[in-house]
């Protein structure tokens, strides 16, 4: 497994650990030697299973220091018996467009090129983006769609996830790869936000400022980080799949739509108020920096930089997009809940967060050059 320090990674290795005594776990961890990646992988772990359970669980480990940017490290022989490969391991940075492609897509070939030389690999899970489609979707995006080489795409996190997929099937077709798509992961059903308050910030914010770029009518593809988590380690463990491509979704039976979030937050937070959203276009940021200057203030840099990240998001909510998942629910998995379902847990856990404070686990997508990030944002 790689990525397992980041936010889906580590709800997966906790999610695998606790379900399965049997499974026997090696992950691939950035570190300077192995007590220090043992600790990152440690630490990420109690994020979901308390420390107790963390520390008693990673003896279940084995715990390979290296890293998919540097293809030495991954000559360990100890790969040589991996039967599932789990590789989830991103850059997932709105802005660094060179260290994007190195770890995104170089990595993942290196990482492929390994497994080449695993000779009991029976699966490569891949983790991408539903996001394949670009900026110009079409309502509903399927699982069967491939990566169209002419779409346009809004950060680079998402070009360089369709170049690496694409780069997987034209260069290493001799591995079994399984393509698993995310749409949006925010939010632990029972944990809330205790986790990772990734991209949760986000609605919490858009709630306050009362707006919704694109239709009021429609919505927005949004999962919780630990159903993910069991349908990541349902893919990998399952003895056949009838497909090579699955989305990680709500699809049009489960995507949480504006009207029920809106209703969930009042009855969440009545003190603020009844909820009348508004809708604003694509690309009028004017009346958004107005309303959310009025409402959080332009005076400090966090809050520039969170104003940007917002502009980023919304260019994602407002395409609108269903992503299908008939694929996943013929294979047994059953339908996400929606937001609104587990938006209490999200606003009550951690309590008293600020929106900025909130919005500081992914402050790191927006610098010019962030560091590594080990989980995938789904797009």
């Amino acid at each position: 497994m790689t990525g397992a320090t980041g936010f889906i990674g580590g709800a997966t290795l906790a999610h695998g650990l606790s379900h399965d005594s049997d499974g026997r776990w090696i992950c691939l961890v950035r570190g300077k030697g192995e007590p220090q990646a043992r600790t990152r992988l440690v630490e990420n772990l109690t994020r979901f299973m308390g420390a107790d359970a963390a520390r008693a669980a990673i003896q279940r480990v084995e715990i390979v220091v290296g890293d998919i940017t540097d293809p030495a490290s991954l000559e360990d022989r100890r790969l040589d018996a991996v039967t599932h490969i789990l590789h989830l391991a991103a850059d997932t940075s709105f802005r660094a467009q060179e260290h994007c492609q190195l770890v995104n897509v170089e990595g993942t070939r290196a990482l492929a090129a390994r497994a080449r030389r695993m000779p009991r690999l029976h699966r490569f899970l891949y983790g991408g983006t539903a996001m394949i489609c670009g900026r110009n979707p079409p309502p509903v995006v399927q699982e069967s769609d491939a990566p169209a080489d002419e779409a346009q795409h809004l950060v680079p996190y998402t070009r360089t996830k369709v170049a690496a997929e694409a780069m997987l099937r034209h260069e290493f077709p001799d591995l079994p790869v399984i393509m698993v798509r995310p749409s949006i992961v925010t939010g632990h059903r029972t944990l809330g936000c205790i986790p990772s308050s990734s991209i949760f910030w986000m609605f919490r914010a858009g709630d306050r400022l009362r707006l919704v770029a694109g239709d009021l009518t429609g919505g927005i593809d949004v999962v919780p980080v630990d159903w993910t988590a069991e349908v990541l380690v349902g893919l990998l463990t399952k003895p056949t799949l009838a497909h090579d491509v699955y989305h990680l979704s709500a699809g049009a039976a489960k995507r949480t739509t504006w009207d029920s979030l809106a209703t969930a937050f009042e009855r969440c937070d009545p003190q603020g108020g009844s909820r009348c959203y508004s809708r604003f276009d694509d690309g009028d940021w004017k009346t958004l920096r107005a309303r959310f200057q009025a409402v959080f203030g332009l005076n400090r840099p966090i809050e520039v930089a969170m104003l940007r990240a917002m502009r980023a998001y919304y260019q994602f909510s407002t395409l609108g997009v269903v992503f299908a998942n008939e694929r996943l629910t013929a294979e047994g998995f059953a339908l996400p809940p929606t937001l609104s379902d587990y938006l209490p847990a999200c606003l009550s856990a951690p309590a008293n967060l600020s929106i900025l404070d909130q919005f500081a686990d992914d402050l790191g997508m927006f610098d010019e050059a962030p560091e590594v990030r080990t989980n995938p944002v789904a797009a």
